[in-house]
């Protein structure tokens, strides 16, 4: 079972309040309890935690809750993690230590770096299935302020992502974010320059970090990842480029294909049934939270045509992508 850091809803309390919101009563009904919510290292059922501020946002009319939520966090709510950032050499050092170390600070989150045509793409995604534009928000917020945070505000990203509309008010976006907002995106996360993201950090320690790091490394992770949940992540970055193939996934695990598909069998999950069941989380997402036109969303899912993405997403849901788009946004 997926699980959150009761720090996710450190500022819940407060944000519902300020909203118009009865906090206390909400987190019983999601079967969560206000007291819980002072351990901050307490976990939650992610689930659960998603339901509750997804259903806060639909009551509270704020479009902007997910952010207000990161604004009521302090940097430190990460923990042991943030000792490791500041001593790190440079910003791409800590997206990288980002990635060794995420499941220290939530295992919903699928941090990667990438470099396309002399930019360091620092992207955030959610486990498949665990979608929530108000949790990206809460999400791409604190990586921005903990990696400006950590380098000692000497490096500011040159552009944030999200991949929502954007919102009508843009106050506390302008509060957190000090560089321009990409709303809209094709992914969520931050970019800047290849060398800016190699400038030096002025508190860099690497005797510390080296500390920092076995301290982490001395914190038990609960639940490991099983083999469908590796591939899963695997194939988020393959799709767009249409590299999403099982020869391709175990050539990054460093498998070979044979073992591979051997042992998502035993799992019970051949890999054609997980990139279908990817394909279908992801389709369902973008409709639903971006405004992307069906061929941006055909290609990000690895269609070489929006035409055979429509015949494929009309088999899987008995619908067109747009027809099925406006069903949603009518229910909502």
């Amino acid at each position: 079972m997926r699980e959150l850091r009761a720090v996710t809803l450190s500022g819940y309390l407060r944000v519902a309040q300020a909203t118009g919101l009865d906090g206390p009563q909400l987190l019983r009904e999601f079967g969560l309890s206000p007291e819980v919510l002072s351990d901050p290292d307490a976990r939650l059922p992610a689930r659960a935690v998603i339901e509750l501020i997804d259903r806060s946002v639909t009551l509270s009319g704020c479009e902007n809750f997910g952010i207000l939520l990161a604004e009521a966090r302090s940097v430190a709510s990460v923990g042991p993690f943030a000792l490791l950032l500041e001593r790190l050499p440079n910003p791409r050092e800590m997206m990288l230590a980002a990635i060794d170390f995420q499941r220290h600070v939530t295992d919903l989150l699928l941090p990667r770096v990438e470099d396309v045509g002399g930019l360091c793409l620092f992207r955030l995604d959610l486990a498949p299935g665990f979608w929530s534009t108000p949790l990206l928000d809460q999400f791409a917020a604190m990586g921005y302020r903990i990696l400006t945070t950590a380098s000692g505000q000497t490096w500011q990203p040159e552009r944030a992502h999200l991949v929502r509309p954007a919102p009508r008010d843009m106050a506390p976006w302008r509060r957190v974010f000090r560089c321009p907002i990409e709303f809209g995106s094709t992914f969520n996360g931050l970019s800047c320059q290849a060398e800016a993201a190699l400038r030096r950090n002025p508190n860099a320690d690497q005797e510390m970090a080296g500390h920092a790091r076995r301290l982490l490394n001395l914190v038990p992770i609960e639940a490991a990842e099983t083999l469908r949940d590796r591939v899963r992540r695997t194939l988020i970055p393959l799709l767009p480029s249409g590299r999403a193939t099982i020869d391709q996934v175990a050539r990054q695990l460093g498998m070979s294909r044979r073992n591979l598909q051997r042992r998502l069998d035993e799992e019970g999950q051949p890999f054609g049934a997980v990139l279908a069941a990817l394909r279908t989380e992801l389709a369902s997402a973008y409709l639903i939270n971006s405004a992307h036109p069906i061929t941006t969303i055909a290609g990000l899912l690895g269609y070489a045509s929006p035409s055979s993405f429509t015949r494929w997403f009309g088999t899987t849901f008995g619908m067109s992508p747009q027809t099925w788009r406006q069903a949603q946004g009518q229910a909502r």
